[in-house]
């Protein structure tokens, strides 16, 4: 028997992520791109689930990097999958966390807030009521 394939218009594979995984990508988050003095309050409330949709729908004023609205082909999966390519990371909302690609996490944050950390901690996204922003510490 061969490997099924993935074709283009497939989803990419979503894979649950325990506390311990949600942990280390929060501390790459809150190290790298919120306020200093909001990081540990920040960190706490996205890991325990009774804050964290509230958090994650004003964590855009906490960030203390550069951000940019997505705009453009880049407001669409296609256009991130073109720009980044299947960069994974681990994608938070208020039911839980999960590994996935920038670009799925794009199109399952559409409707409700979230927050993607790329592996590597250099970037991050956030979706909420307004244009999703993209955070980069590079």
């Amino acid at each position: 028997m061969g490997t099924k394939r993935s074709t283009p218009g497939e989803s990419p594979q979503v894979t649950p992520v325990d506390r311990h995984g949600l942990d280390a990508a929060l501390r790459l988050f809150v190290g790298g791109f919120v306020v200093a003095d909001k990081r540990t309050q920040i960190h706490t409330r996205l890991l325990a689930a009774e804050r964290r949709l509230e958090t994650l729908e004003t964590l855009p004023r906490w960030i203390a990097v550069r951000t940019a609205p997505l705009e453009g082909a880049d407001r669409s999966p296609a256009g991130l999958r073109t720009r980044f390519g299947e960069l994974l990371g681990v994608r938070l909302d208020h039911l839980g966390a999960t590994r996935t690609t920038i670009a799925h996490a794009l199109d399952l944050g559409r409707t409700t807030p979230s927050l993607w950390v790329g592996d590597t901690g250099g970037i991050a996204m956030i979706t909420s009521a307004g244009a999703p922003l993209l955070c980069s510490r590079i």
